[in-house]
């Protein structure tokens, strides 16, 4: 069995290395290049210093086959990527101004109206080794060169640039001839925790097994991922991902590229409704990822963002003696806000949700955390509230009330329920 080509990903900026900023090129690098059939072997992050970025490049190249560098390649003085590929294949020799780069850069400015600054000419600076790698959407053209025996890229740091480029030069180059065939599925699930999920998979997440299915967990979302390789992967990949998620429903809502929010307006279409929404502590994220999601105006109506109590009474209908009695973040509340967003909004089917997301706020009875969430199934007639405690800060807590009230009303088109591993009786 050949022995597949080992890569390296090295990411360049201090934002980077302080963290401002997140390194999401080098996640979407080492996926793509694993799937293409390379070995990654070790991802790389150094400050914008032109001895470190040299250095690094030096030893990556030195035990890879392939090099994918991103970022240090503006026209500003701390954009070093250059000059230090300069150094390594060149030995600092004077670069040369390239004729199509330098082309590309006066069009880009010319289709904005914008006049170029001089500054901006360093970008079409090259190693005289190395060669441009042509950039569509933006200023910063890529370099490729070879430092010894390793295929090295350069590419720059945002993803709106970069991913393009190396999915059109980068990728075909560096996939090595006759890597075996391989798909990836993917199944996203809500309020399932990652332990739970992986004992009701079972023997199908066994080593050594293909499919070869895996779990992940970002933004309260558990994933299964499934890859198969070689003849026929599709098809296979296609069928353990279905049958994964007949497993883990009914948490499992969407594949890769769906979302919460995707998924809701599908049943709200299917079941010929229209969503309405009434928020307090989430202030609009139930209405903004609905929103987000492009044509969702056929099955969102709209919503409130009753933060105050005088809103929730005024606005929604919530009786003064239901918020005296109860307060803001109770059952009542929150039924008694779904009803009245349903029926302002003649929808037929809305979702509220009233809690105390921090850092203050919280009492022995009702610490941080907690969250009431309400439905109203105008079509039936009933309306459920649950109650949950979510753990973290107040984005997180935030976040995940606002995608579990989307999946509690994705459970009520469908006919579904479950408990969810921060609900609190």
């Amino acid at each position: 069995m050949n022995t597949p080509p080992r890569a390296a990903i090295l990411s360049v900026g201090d934002e980077l290395v302080l963290g401002t900023a997140l390194d999401t090129n080098s996640r979407t690098l080492s996926a793509a290049l694993r799937d293409a059939g390379l070995e990654v072997v070790e991802h790389r992050t150094v400050r914008d210093e032109l001895g470190a970025i040299e250095s690094a490049m030096r030893e990556l190249a030195a035990r890879s086959d392939v090099l994918v560098s991103t970022g240090g390649l503006g026209p500003t003085d701390d954009d070093l990527t250059r000059p230090a590929l300069n150094a390594i294949v060149d030995g600092g020799a004077p670069m040369v101004e390239d004729p199509v780069a330098r082309a590309d850069l006066e069009s880009w400015f010319a289709g904005r109206g914008r006049p170029m600054a001089s500054i901006n000419l360093r970008q079409a600076m090259r190693p005289r080794s190395a060669r441009i790698v042509r950039n569509p959407g933006g200023t910063a053209p890529g370099l490729h060169a070879s430092i010894g025996a390793c295929s090295a890229w350069f590419l720059p740091g945002p993803p709106r640039e970069m991913v393009p480029m190396f999915e059109s030069d980068v990728l075909p180059a560096v996939r090595p001839a006759g890597a075996p065939m391989l798909a990836k599925r993917t199944v996203q699930c809500f309020g399932i925790g990652e332990s739970a999920l992986a004992e009701l998979l079972g023997e199908r997440m066994a080593r050594g097994r293909d499919p070869e299915v895996g779990t992940t967990a970002s933004g309260s979302v558990v994933s299964i991922q499934v890859v198969a390789r070689g003849p026929g992967a599709g098809a296979r990949a296609e069928a353990e991902a279905a049958a994964c998620a007949a497993v883990a429903q009914p948490w499992a809502f969407a594949g890769e590229g769906g979302s919460l929010a995707g998924s809701v307006l599908e049943e709200c279409r299917a079941a010929a409704v229209m969503l309405a929404v009434a928020e307090s502590c989430t202030g609009g994220m139930v209405g903004g990822m609905l929103t987000a999601v492009a044509g969702s105006s056929d099955a969102f109506a709209g919503g409130w963002i009753s933060y105050s109590n005088e809103l929730k009474e005024r606005e929604l209908g919530v009786p003064r003696g239901t918020l005296e009695a109860y307060g803001a973040v109770s059952r009542e509340t929150v039924e008694a806000m779904a009803r009245g967003a349903a029926e302002r909004a003649h929808a037929g089917i809305a979702v509220s949700i009233s809690g105390i997301a921090g850092p203050g706020g919280g009492s022995d009875s009702k610490p941080v955390g907690t969250v009431w969430i309400g439905v109203h199934d105008a079509r039936r007639g009933r309306t459920a509230a649950r109650r949950f405690e979510f753990p973290g800060g107040r984005e997180i807590v935030r976040d995940r009330a606002a995608k579990a009230a989307l999946q509690l009303v994705r459970w009520a088109l469908r006919g579904e329920d479950a408990a969810m591993i921060w609900e609190r009786a």
